[in-house]
């Protein structure tokens, strides 16, 4: 998954963090072609459960009937984060923000757009947070690998795979495996 260099400066016209500096930013942006219809992949991220299937392990989500969903995150030193956001109802916008009270206030956004040479969808996801803590609690983050843009490409490249093959890669063992594929 590469993000295409007008990608970077669409990053910098939105006021968002790009290549070095999205490690150490709460904002960030990253983008995919996905060789499926719009309409396609936007019935796919509306369906409730894909955003648990993208996020996982990052963060475990549970899809609520009301547009809501509740998210769960391990944190260092044994912490579980909680939050809950809210999905816009209208099927335009695509994506979530939390409720207030949340351990770790977040927005996400989803942009669609055809991919030059109809090659299907370019897929933008926009993610904020703010960490709890501040700056002490962002570096805390990247120290353990919480970090936003690696969050952003991991449920693209997730999202990806399930809207061109109907399933998330997993290194987890296969169950038709002899041992759980550990027999070498």
């Amino acid at each position: 998954m590469q993000a295409q260099s007008h990608h970077d400066d669409l990053a910098h016209q939105d006021g968002l963090a790009h290549d070095d500096d999205q490690d150490r930013a709460a904002s960030v942006s990253a983008a995919v072609t996905i060789g499926k219809s719009a309409n396609e992949v936007r019935s796919l991220w509306l369906d409730p459960a894909t955003l648990p299937r993208i996020m996982e392990p990052m963060a475990r989500i549970t899809p609520r009937a009301d547009h809501t969903a509740d998210w769960e995150m391990d944190a260092p030193l044994g912490r579980t984060l909680h939050w809950r956001t809210r999905r816009p109802e209208e099927t335009d916008r695509l994506g979530w923000t939390t409720v207030d009270g949340a351990d770790v206030p977040n927005t996400g956004t989803l942009i669609l757009r055809p991919a030059p040479g109809d090659r299907g969808t370019e897929v933008t996801l926009k993610l904020r947070f703010d960490p709890p803590g501040g700056l002490l609690g962002s570096g805390i983050a990247r120290l353990f690998h919480v970090v936003p843009r690696e969050m952003a490409m991991k449920a693209l490249y997730n999202f990806r795979a399930l809207a061109l093959t109907g399933e998330v890669p997993t290194t987890e063992p296969q169950p038709a495996a002899r041992n759980g594929g550990m027999d070498k």
